[in-house]
């Protein structure tokens, strides 16, 4: 881009002579000179013209009164600023040659005699004042041209300190990640590595070796196929990757190379640039993942097993199959329960307050006992919660049948605490029921107890029951230090008496048509025989998304019940059209949380399973009680 033009500032003329009528005439004969003309009849006013003003050049009379005109250049000579200043001398009466030496040597340019002529002194004057003028713009030049290279030379500075450092943040990078850098030349056969290289595969590496050095440490396994990455793969159109195997000081690194050829100027050949990265600890967390989805198809078939282990048991001593299934149920409901907690904790542990408390609650908000709960923050391991989990469910529905909890006035006191001893930490567990109706031995042991002695002996405990008149007494005290974990403070609690307002206590509702959603086939028939049992039309079950929104926007139907999850599909879609529509629904669904729902559709009422017929039975019953109130809230706008 061209640079704008230099500025100069306009040229000064000095005009010395102690006779007024000289200065005019000079001034007549330089008109017309594109410069200023400044005027001095002394030698101190020269010179006070000079300190406050550049100056091109001076027209000096060698006659003054004050000071010659020889004197008073020597004077300008000597200062720095006017050293080259051009003066030329004008003198009447002083024109021997002696004179014109003496001029010269003070530094004059010229020596004119009187008469002037006018057209020579202004010509003259002219070529000094333009040769000042071109001077100062070469100077502006040469200020403007150093600025430049100044600033180009910051520039390149700052751009090399810029590289430096971008290159210092890519090597910092790349020993962070683990990454080098490898070029590998065919026609020679040779890889160069970065200066890391030898950190990468964690041993000794030179930064140039062969191919053929390289397969050495490669693992005997894997060498053909490095051999075959290397020589077959079309590195020309993709970047090629491959998961490889070296020897180390730490017995095993895994590698992953990624490479691509660049073409050279012989069209024959080619060099390959890439990437070398350690993937070890990828490759060991995914061994770890392995392991972990082992252990969780472990646990499945445990828990499974359980199952039918409680079926069996649960049915040796049933006297019919309604009581089977009621006792079967609130079984596998303990289990879940106690499920949900260790799963919350990552299967760690579960606090036993919660579970007493989780296992308790439902209970005591059906009848107008206390329940006291009293005892240290203790953890429980995840194998003892489940078992703690299925005693704590005897206990309260053996009461809630034939104890405490079964007539009005009734009360249990739940507590337990740590015990310090010679052989160590215990715990003791007390469960205590007063007021109910007399409590005696029962004629056969069942179920209940075979669990309660299994936990007892799991635990390395003995457990003794009290079937004292005034009310049965349960305690346990055993060696769990190695199940048990204190976390916190002792806590103290009474479960609040049951609310106002629930769901049991509305008046029965009306039947209603229900649209019925859900992929598990057994779920869905159970569903719809419950359902159909109360009185309930089914529209459905619909197991697929296309299924469910055909009907969810065309059929005809009071409430809804929707699985979460179909298959691979997930029916918030249903869920948006049935909101809608205002129809009351409900989700189904075996997760805890549902937070890969819509937020809007997060606060709609939600059925974990496994299902609880009553709960079904709630759910409906609420759900219906809105419809009701929708149609009236329609119909009333409907009349206004």
């Amino acid at each position: 881009m061209p640079s704008a033009p230099v500025s100069i500032e306009p040229v000064n003329i000095l005009l010395v002579d102690d006779q007024p009528g000289k200065l005019l005439t000079y001034e007549a004969i330089l008109d017309g000179l594109d410069a200023t003309l400044i005027k001095a009849t002394t030698a101190e006013e020269a010179l006070t013209a000079l300190l406050k003003t550049d100056i091109a050049v001076i027209l000096m009379d060698v006659c003054m009164p004050d000071l010659d005109g020889f004197e008073l250049a020597a004077m300008i000579r000597n200062h720095p600023r006017h050293e080259k200043t051009a003066v030329i001398f004008i003198s009447a009466v002083r024109l021997e040659t002696e004179d014109l030496l003496k001029g010269y040597r003070t530094g004059a340019v010229d020596y004119v005699s009187v008469p002037v002529v006018p057209e020579i002194l202004k010509a003259k004057v002219q070529i000094f004042v333009e040769l000042y003028r071109k001077s100062r713009e070469l100077d502006a030049l040469n200020a403007e041209l150093e600025e430049r290279v100044h600033q180009r030379a910051e520039q390149l500075e700052a751009s090399h300190a810029a590289l430096q450092e971008s290159e210092e943040r890519l090597r910092l990078a790349s020993e962070a990640a683990k990454l080098a850098t490898f070029e590998y030349d065919p026609e020679t056969q040779t890889l160069q590595w970065s200066a890391n290289i030898s950190d990468v595969f964690h041993r000794n590496v030179p930064e140039r070796m062969t191919s053929t050095a390289f397969l050495e440490i490669v693992h005997d396994e894997d060498r053909e196929m490095v051999l075959n990455y290397v020589r077959n793969v079309n590195y020309g159109e993709t970047i090629a990757e491959l998961e490889f195997r070296v020897t180390s000081a730490r017995g095993i690194s895994w590698i992953l190379a990624r490479g691509r050829a660049l073409k050279t100027s012989s069209a024959a050949a080619h060099r390959v640039l890439g990437t070398i990265l350690d993937i070890t600890e990828r490759k060991s967390a995914e061994s770890h993942q392995q392991l972990l989805m082992a252990e969780l198809d472990h646990r499945v078939k445990n828990i499974l097993a359980n199952v039918a282990a409680i079926a069996r048991l649960s049915s040796t001593n049933a006297v019919s199959v309604e009581s089977f299934a009621s006792a079967l149920d609130g079984r596998i409901h303990a289990m879940s329960s106690a499920h949900d907690l260790l799963r919350q904790s990552s299967w760690t542990g579960v606090d036993l307050h919660e579970l007493v408390q989780g296992a308790l609650a439902p209970f005591r908000s059906r009848s107008s006992n206390d329940i006291v709960i009293e005892g240290d923050r203790i953890r429980l391991t995840s194998k003892f919660g489940q078992s703690m989990a299925l005693v704590l469910h005897e206990l309260v529905t053996n009461a809630v049948k034939h104890g405490a909890l079964s007539s009005s006035g009734g009360t249990v006191n739940v507590s337990w605490s740590r015990v310090a001893t010679v052989d160590g930490e215990k715990i003791s567990f007390s469960w205590q029921e007063r007021g109910g109706p007399r409590c005696a031995l029962p004629e056969r042991r069942g179920f209940g107890l075979a669990v309660i002695r299994s936990a007892a002996s799991e635990c390395g405990g003995v457990a003794q029951m009290d079937f004292a008149p005034e009310g049965f007494r349960f305690d346990f005290q055993g060696d769990l230090s190695s199940r048990t974990q204190l976390v916190g403070t002792r806590h103290i609690a009474i479960l609040p008496r049951a609310g106002a307002i629930a769901a049991a206590n509305m008046p029965s509702a009306t039947a209603c048509r229900i649209l019925l959603i859900e992929d598990e086939a057994l779920i869905a028939m159970q569903l719809k025989l419950d359902l159909e049992a109360e009185g309930h039309t089914i529209v459905g079950p619909f197991a697929q998304l296309t299924e469910g929104l055909r009907a969810a926007a065309e059929s005809n139907f009071d409430i809804a019940l929707i699985d979460i999850n179909l298959g691979a599909d997930n029916s918030a879609p249903i869920a948006e059209i049935l909101d809608r529509r205002m129809i009351p629904f409900a989700f189904t669904t075996g997760y805890s949380d549902l937070v890969f729902l819509p937020p809007r559709l997060r606060e709609y009422p939600h059925l974990k399973k496994p299902y609880n017929p009553a709960d079904v039975k709630d759910l409906v019953k609420t759900l219906a009680y809105r419809a009701i109130d929708h149609q009236a809230s329609d119909a009333s706008n409907q009349v206004a």
